[in-house]
């Protein structure tokens, strides 16, 4: 009798054991993703898609917490963050930060049109993995490579109609250093500046001007304190989300692929959802009082920029800008 008690404790224990152990194979994860947008801004929808998709495809396994408006720090700080475990993941566009040669996506006049920047970031092939690969050496694994759209300049005082008219402006930038030699040979005075500073910065006069897609130059209502759009088109800065290469390689293997096919999904809905913005936007902004400068001569801006490539094509590689420019 002894016996046969025995050997039930230890089935039940057993049992017990592969239960606990079921249960912690199972446990939520928890993904806390951080982005510097305010809600209305095409980087939230982009996160909230991808936590619908995923809970459709994993159910009940991951939570997905989104922090917006730069409520965990400014994006420069989401890269250490995301290397000591503070946080799991982003949506920013600090590439050339976490590796020069990804400046390559930065480069100005390097895009001729949508459909090239499709061909170089979200085709699948040997491109994308090219830039994928320099992410995951550097701790990062890429969801998605996202859309903000072609970037126009703004201005308080003065319409800009071709590269000279840049003149003297003082301009905030990302910090971009290609963009610093190419804004200089256009004679202006670029500022690197983050993000979340720039609104007061454009409302004291410390810059006077700013260049940005316009869903960014709506959604965070610098028409207040810029008169001029000027549609320059001059550069296409890319944002990606991304994890942690830490988190990632802790994901169980049967998470993965649900966790990629969401990011695909949320990835092509935020491109298009951005697309169709930034085309409305333009008539909008003009209805909130922006005077639209229709008539730029892009060309005046390349040889500007090809400055920024002779310098930058021992960092970047002359191979990789060549492949970009190239990409059909």
């Amino acid at each position: 009798m002894l016996r046969n008690v025995a050997k039930y404790i230890v089935a039940g224990a057993a049992a017990a054991m592969l239960l606990t152990t079921a249960a912690i194979a199972q446990e939520k994860i928890v993904m806390r993703i951080a982005h510097a947008m305010p809600e209305s801004h095409s980087y939230q929808k982009w996160v909230e898609n991808f936590r619908e998709e995923l809970d459709k495809l994993a159910p009940g396994r991951v939570d997905v917490k989104v922090f917006p408006n730069a409520q965990l720090g400014k994006e420069t700080e989401y890269i250490e963050g995301m290397s000591f475990g503070t946080i799991d993941g982003a949506v920013m566009g600090r590439h050339g930060q976490i590796d020069p040669r990804l400046d390559v996506l930065n480069l100005p006049m390097i895009f001729r049109d949508e459909a090239h920047k499709d061909l170089v970031m979200r085709n699948g092939g040997e491109l994308q993995k090219t830039l994928d690969d320099i992410m995951y050496e550097k701790g990062f694994k890429v969801l998605g490579w996202g859309e903000l759209g072609f970037r126009h300049i703004t201005t308080k005082d003065k319409a800009i109609r071709s590269s000279a008219d840049l003149a003297g402006v003082d301009i905030r930038v990302p910090n971009v250093e290609p963009w610093l030699v190419a804004f200089r040979a256009w004679g202006a005075n670029p500022t690197p500046m983050d993000f979340s500073e720039l609104y007061s910065a454009l409302q004291q006069g410390v810059v006077t001007a700013q260049e940005n897609p316009p869903e960014i130059i709506e959604t965070s209502r610098f028409y207040e304190v810029q008169k001029y759009l000027n549609l320059t088109s001059h550069a296409s800065i890319p944002s990606q989300f991304v994890l942690s290469r830490a988190l990632w390689e802790k994901l169980p293997d049967d998470l993965k692929e649900p966790v990629m096919k969401a990011a695909t999904i949320s990835r092509d809905y935020q491109v298009a959802l951005t697309r169709e913005a930034n085309s409305s936007l333009v008539a909008k902004l003009a209805e909130q009082g922006m005077t639209v400068v229709e008539d730029v001569d892009r060309e005046s801006f390349r040889a500007g920029a090809e400055q920024a490539y002779a310098k930058y094509q021992d960092v970047i590689g002359a191979d990789l800008i060549k492949s970009v420019e190239e990409a059909n």
